[in-house]
């Protein structure tokens, strides 16, 4: 898993864990400012307490000077008799009244037979509420981000090494099979012009013909990632013929017969590596699969939308779960030894050559796979 991926793994979580704490974090604030608001109140009231006698004592009410604390004083008829609150206020029928960034509590008082009201200011301190909020909102996402990154990181650090482990042991093992493949493909072509009718060459044969498809199959899986396959206009029609001969031999280890009825001159844009990959995997899963002296067909033809079909079907006891034959190390039959890449690599490939798979089975009569394409046209 790169950095980038677990960037985002640990974003997701991270905004995943926040939008599930959002009402949570409302009522925190909420309560942050509640709290605020009491403590204030609580401070005016004994403000006003202790200021009452010596505001009311006076022919004219007049409120002491205090940093923290404003405060207008009106008559019965709410009329201004002191005020030193600067800010103007919306309405005066109140008890308790925030406008931000202040809090006003109202007062009736009586004085004899007089009646005074006392409105008192105090601004609330916010930096409770903001320590708040820039705790939930800033920093525990960000301690959650970097632990979850972290985890992340520490998690797949293992399953990379062994990642890394399998590739290189894959790329080390291609490397060495190669010299040695090549060598006995000559000298077993040399074996087969002295004895061209010894079966044990031919069974020979069919074995290194599998081997070699078994070996071009996880080279193409290590590969496909990082090397770019140049596309071209191919013969479909020749390519196909070619690859069925390469087949006769294996063919014929297995008792199986091929009819193919493959039409001429049909084109297509593709990679050849790729095309081979997509020809052999079905002929070879068609030739593993079939019963024994059983027939498997191949067809190359256009349909009736002009496009290209290529379709091989099998004589074997079938698929009981046509989706899950494209998964990457799924094989159908687990007695049947095999990577299980085969049709992976296949549907990667009609991917992204816009070729369209179309599977049909039933139970002892076989499978047919159907690809269906765009002609080349030149």
């Amino acid at each position: 898993m790169s950095s980038q991926s677990s960037f985002k793994i640990a974003a997701i979580y991270t905004a995943v864990i926040i939008a599930m704490f959002c009402i949570p974090s409302y009522f925190a604030l909420m309560g942050a400012v509640f709290e605020e608001k009491t403590k204030s109140i609580n401070e005016i009231l004994r403000w006003m307490d202790a200021n009452e006698k010596e505001i009311f004592g006076q022919e004219n009410p007049q409120a002491p000077r205090s940093v923290r604390f404003k405060a207008n004083i009106y008559n019965e008829k709410r009329e201004l008799l002191f005020g030193n609150i600067k800010n103007s206020l919306d309405l005066v029928d109140f008890k308790i009244y925030s406008k931000y960034p202040n809090i006003y509590y109202q007062k009736e008082i009586k004085v004899g037979k007089n009646l005074f009201y006392m409105i008192v200011e105090k601004q609330l301190n916010y930096n409770k509420i903001v320590f708040i909020a820039a705790m939930l909102f800033l920093f525990i996402p960000f301690i959650i981000f970097f632990m979850s990154d972290l985890f992340i990181k520490v998690g797949v650090h293992r399953y990379q090494k062994i990642q890394k482990y399998m590739d290189d042991f894959f790329n080390d093992t291609i490397h060495e099979l190669k010299t040695p493949l090549g060598v006995i493909k000559i000298n077993l072509e040399l074996m087969n012009e002295k004895d061209e009718n010894s079966k044990y060459i031919q069974r020979i044969k069919s074995a290194l013909k599998q081997i070699q498809m078994a070996y071009e199959d996880i080279e193409y899986y290590i590969k496909h990632k990082r090397v770019s396959y140049e596309k071209e206009i191919i013969d479909f029609s020749e390519f196909l013929n070619l690859r069925m001969s390469f087949f006769e031999d294996i063919a014929m280890s297995k008792s199986i017969s091929i009819k193919s009825d493959i039409k001429p001159n049909i084109l297509i844009y593709i990679n050849k590596m790729e095309l081979q990959r997509l020809i052999d995997n079905n002929i070879s899963n068609a030739l593993k699969y079939s019963f024994f002296e059983g027939h498997v067909e191949v067809v190359l033809r256009k349909n009736e939308n002009a496009q290209g079909v290529f379709l091989v079907r099998d004589e074997g006891e079938g698929i009981r779960n046509t989706k899950n034959i494209f998964e990457r190390f799924k094989r159908e039959n687990t007695t049947e030894k095999g990577f299980g890449l085969g049709l992976n690599i296949v549907q990667n490939i009609c991917k992204e050559n816009g070729i369209c798979i179309d599977v049909k089975s039933a139970k002892d009569k076989g499978s047919i796979f159907t690809y269906t394409f765009n002609i080349y046209k030149k």
